[in-house]
């Protein structure tokens, strides 16, 4: 904080008071104080010193701040976001990445927090692996955006309520299995989307804000990684999962305002409101340069995201997707490998599992690009 000028005024004008009456006082009596005026003696030299010791209180804390200051300011300007807290000196086991403690392993063996896990680490601020993707800075914008179920097992059941055709039937007619309108429950399997960052060892045991950067840059690539699994699908060799582009009715078309406004009827005409428009930003870009503004505000939200293809629109009910994830994130770390043993680097992993995205009505996603 900067100089209290008033307090420190306040108070060199009571050290300037006591000290005068002390010289008095020992002008009149000299050395030999009588007990009386000893008793005095003592108590303005008591007072002196703690004005004395307020005022150097007040200055050095002016000081320290300003050079603090100086040191953030420092810090600022090449690029740091924050100043580092006070060097804390921990052991490896000490360090939590994703709220997990740091496993001493050669290379990455992935675990996964459970509630017993939670309440052994104090990790108060975990939420399921879908939040916190999507509140990441940079993370995930769709998981907000359509249904999203967790699950703990690689294959399952997502509860979308499939999209029925009703209608009238004679009053003496039978139903014929031949007659019902199929739909099927959404079923999934899953993907592993991994993210990795390296860091020095000592920095990771002295400061432990480091461990926050680490999370956030861990669930940001995870966020965006999965994102990218929900518009293209994705494959590991093993599994593949359909993505919005594999789900969705095409047609083929320039992106215009025509060509999205047909994409909006179409998904209407499905019994569906359309809730979201998906675009490159580039296509974003160019899109709104040739859009009236007053019909601007009668469109869905339009989501610039870069894992939609260029030239691409996707006018989608979100509301009536969804996708299943695991619910918890898998953690690892990898600190004896050789290639980071000898830089005295550690490695960190974060990675979420997602199922393939299921639709209601496949006409509820309407995708406008060029023919191929």
């Amino acid at each position: 904080m900067a100089l209290n000028a008033t307090l420190a005024a306040d108070h060199i004008a009571k050290r300037d008071a006591a000290t005068v009456k002390l010289t008095a006082l020992q002008a009149k009596y000299g050395s030999n104080l009588p007990a009386g005026a000893k008793d005095a003696e003592e108590r303005l030299l008591s007072e002196i010193a703690e004005h004395d010791a307020a005022v150097r209180g007040l200055v050095g804390d002016a000081v320290e701040t300003e050079r603090d200051s100086a040191d953030f300011n420092n810090l600022v300007s090449l690029g740091a976001r924050q100043r580092p807290d006070s060097v804390q000196e921990r052991a490896r086991g000490d360090v939590r990445i994703l709220g997990m403690p740091v496993q001493r392993t050669e290379t990455f063996s992935f675990v996964e927090r459970s509630a017993d896990a939670l309440d052994a680490l104090d990790t108060g601020n975990w939420q399921s692996a879908p939040l916190m993707l999507a509140e990441a800075p940079n993370g995930s914008q769709l998981l907000a955006r359509l249904q999203t179920f967790t699950h703990d097992s690689t294959r399952g059941y997502v509860p979308i309520i499939p999209q029925l055709q009703a209608s009238i039937t004679g009053r003496n007619d039978e139903l014929q299995p031949s007659t019902l309108t199929a739909a099927l429950i959404g079923t999934f399997e899953t993907l592993k989307v991994a993210a990795m960052v390296k860091a020095d060892v000592d920095q990771t045991r002295d400061y432990p804000q480091l461990e926050a950067s680490i999370d956030a840059a861990l669930l940001s690539a995870l966020g965006y990684g999965v994102d990218d699994v929900i518009v293209n699908g994705g494959t590991d060799g093993d599994i593949t999962v359909p993505g919005l582009m594999d789900l969705g009715t095409v047609t083929a078309a320039a992106v215009s305002v025509a060509s999205v406004l047909g994409a909006l009827a179409r998904a209407k005409t499905a019994r569906a409101v359309p809730d979201t428009i998906l675009m490159h930003p580039t296509t974003e870009a160019a899109f709104l340069g040739t859009i009236d503004g007053a019909l601007l505000g009668k469109l869905p939200e339009i989501v610039a995201i870069p894992s939609v293809p260029a030239d691409t629109a996707i006018v989608a009910a979100l509301g009536n997707t969804a996708v299943a994830m695991r619910e918890n994130l898998g953690v690892a770390s990898a600190t004896d490998h050789p290639e980071l043993f000898k830089k005295d680097q550690i490695a960190f992993a974060g990675r979420a599992r997602i199922g393939d995205v299921v639709v209601a009505n496949s006409a509820h996603v309407q995708i406008v690009k060029p023919a191929a």
